[in-house]
């Protein structure tokens, strides 16, 4: 009997070679579509794991797509067929361009300085509490009328300036306005080109469509709930001790390193007429006045017989960043010591950008016991040292006449080529990374204008999001606002890549039928299933898991269908369907690749892809049950 069985097997894989033929084509279509699948599963397995980093992962996916769907196809005539342009096509994608070109908006409003005026008055609140709640809450009503990108744009460089005035540890800062700038997008049918989308579906299927306020009522039960969520529970996901011990070494190093720098007291400063006191010198924030002098008198404050005036000469002990925001915008009407008059403004005019930069007296140096004034530092460098640090030990004489020493680190106003030459001189060793662009008020306002007229043009519907924020990032370049080496410092290339490959894999899911597969299976399972509140509990929770592996813009055209359909089915209105893909499609907030803001606040608040997931997970079953609640008491109650 085993003779017969083993003889039997054996002339089934005689015949084998014979049968391939006909089933390897039957197969091929099969496999592409599993082989998506696969790849998905891979893809988000290395992103979240970061064993390879995010700009590989995305490079691997897209030529394992393109040897499935362009290399495999001409030997088999049913396999699915892709050409390498419709794979490529995220490269070009409006949404990819959209997101570069406000990524470089962004970068020329904060270079300028153009938001300091918002972060300084927000840094006066007696809290950053409040500070975080007053941006939150502006980002949920702004998103409400506008595009969620803009928005998040607008608050990025004023959210990263006000957590370096107020010097505290929030990475959750960034991801929170992210998500609060979603979850306002779901309160209106403009907050999100999402929800519109939805809307259109209806409207292709000739089925009721959803009005401007149909989704007002729930989107901020949903909104308020999940901020609720941002406000109390993101901050502790998002808090590693490990990482947050590193970050305030950091910081306490930072706070060590403190300039003392020269200031002169304007015609127009409130201090004028004022007696020199602590008092009055406390309105200039994070800094403390060391030395007040007039000619050859000084002292230290206070001194209650001493009334200050126009042409007095402060030094004032504070960090670097913070020397650099009183340089650039003159606040309390001081004035820093000024390259106009000397050789090199002659020289190069006006067109040159000036920079701030830090330089180390080594041990060797010439200046070594000698003052400024007497190495004639201003004329012969074409710079000025504004400040000068030196350890813990305070200096109390003018800058000027400072005998320095090895150890000092000296901060130097220039323009670009006359630091950089600095950097050559045996003397002076510059330290790295340390040439930062000064706030220019006059770009400021262009960056600001250009900015405006973007937000305006989208808001309105005089033109695409596309196209105004392609114009508004060739605007800063063409008139100046920003370099284009500044410019494409801004651009991120694992935004690129990982949008592209994301793109990509929602054309194959597409071409596939996979989309349609998955579709299938909900429905089946929920052919047993008898109460709708359930069903659309149900469907919710499965479209929003869905929108974090596929585009949200996918998800909201591949399941509205679906969701018109169960509703016939179970023989209810379509309405509480519909507004559930429209809700679920915007729960994209456990990947960075979901929803376009995540991908823009990733580089600025330095989030791995597991922080998305991590934060992002638990707001999602969060937004599903109040949304369950919803479908109880508000949509078939």
């Amino acid at each position: 009997m085993l003779r017969d069985g083993l003889f039997f097997v054996l002339d089934r894989l005689v015949l084998l070679p014979s049968l391939l033929p006909s089933l390897v084509p039957s197969l091929v279509p099969q496999l592409q579509t599993f082989s998506v699948f696969a790849l998905i599963v891979a893809g988000l397995y290395f992103y979240a794991s970061e064993r390879l980093s995010m700009e590989v992962t995305a490079l691997l996916l897209l030529c394992s797509l393109l040897m499935l769907f362009v290399v495999l196809p001409p030997f088999f005539s049913t396999a699915h067929r892709l050409n390498s342009t419709t794979l490529l096509s995220g490269f070009a994608s409006p949404a990819l361009l959209t997101v570069l070109g406000l990524l470089v908006i962004g970068e020329a409003l904060a270079s300028t300085g153009a938001l300091a005026l918002v972060s300084r008055w927000l840094s006066r609140l007696p809290s950053y509490s409040l500070a975080m709640l007053l941006l939150l809450l502006a980002a949920v009503l702004l998103s409400a009328f506008l595009n969620n990108i803009p928005v998040v744009v607008l608050f990025i460089p004023v959210l990263r300036t006000l957590m370096e005035r107020k010097s505290r540890e929030a990475r959750w800062s960034m991801m929170g306005m992210s998500f609060a700038s979603v979850l306002g997008g779901m309160t209106t049918l403009i907050g999100s080109s999402t929800n519109l989308l939805v809307a259109g579906a209806l409207v292709d299927m000739e089925r009721e469509s959803l009005g401007f306020f149909s989704i007002t009522l729930p989107g901020l039960c949903l909104a308020g709930v999940g901020m609720l969520y941002i406000l109390f529970v993101l901050p502790y996901l998002l808090s590693n001790p490990r990482e947050g011990w590193r970050q305030r070494k950091l910081k306490s190093a930072r706070k060590g390193k403190s300039f003392v720098a020269q200031f002169t007291i304007t015609g127009d400063s409130p201090f004028v007429g004022k007696t020199a006191s602590v008092r009055l010198f406390s309105a200039i924030e994070r800094a403390t006045v060391v030395l007040v002098q007039r000619g050859e008198v000084s002292f230290s404050p206070p001194k209650r017989s001493f009334h200050l005036r126009a042409g007095d000469v402060l030094l004032i002990s504070a960090s670097r960043r913070r020397i650099d925001e009183l340089v650039g915008s003159e606040e309390h009407g001081l004035l820093a010591p000024q390259l106009s008059g000397s050789v090199s403004a002659r020289a190069h005019g006006a067109e040159e950008e000036t920079v701030l930069a830090e330089f180390f007296v080594p041990p060797h140096s010439s200046f070594v016991g000698r003052s400024l004034q007497e190495l004639h530092f201003r004329f012969r460098y074409h710079c000025v040292v504004l400040g000068l640090e030196r350890s813990a030990r305070r200096m109390l004489r003018n800058l000027t006449s400072t005998k320095l020493r090895a150890g000092d680190i000296a901060l130097v106003q220039g323009r670009t080529s006359d630091v950089r030459a600095l950097g050559h001189v045996r003397d002076l060793v510059a330290v790295e990374d340390s040439i930062h662009k000064l706030p220019d008020a006059e770009r400021a306002s262009v960056a600001a204008g250009i900015f405006t007229l973007c937000i305006l043009a989208s808001a309105t519907g005089m033109a695409p999001i596309a196209f105004c924020a392609i114009f508004g990032a060739t605007l800063m370049i063409a008139l100046d606002v920003l370099s284009l080496e500044d410019a494409v410092r801004a651009l991120d290339r694992k935004i690129v890549l990982v949008i592209a490959s994301a793109i990509a894999l929602a054309a194959t899911l597409q071409t596939t039928g996979g989309d349609s597969l998955l579709a299938k299976v909900f429905l089946s399972a929920m052919q047993e299933t008898a109460s709708p509140q359930f069903v659309l509990s149900s469907f919710f929770l499965f479209v929003a898991l869905l929108s974090n592996v596929i585009s949200t813009k996918a998800a909201a055209v591949l399941f509205t269908p679906v969701a018109v359909a169960i509703a016939d089915r179970l023989g209810v209105s379509h309405i509480p369907f519909a507004i559930a893909v429209l809700f679920a499609a915007n729960c994209a907030f456990a990947t960075p690749v979901g929803y376009q803001t995540n991908l823009l606040v990733m580089n600025a608040g330095q989030y791995r892809f597991g922080d998305f997931f991590r934060a992002g997970l638990p707001l999602i079953f969060v937004c599903w049950g109040c949304f369950t609640v919803l479908s109880y008491v508000y949509f078939f109650s």
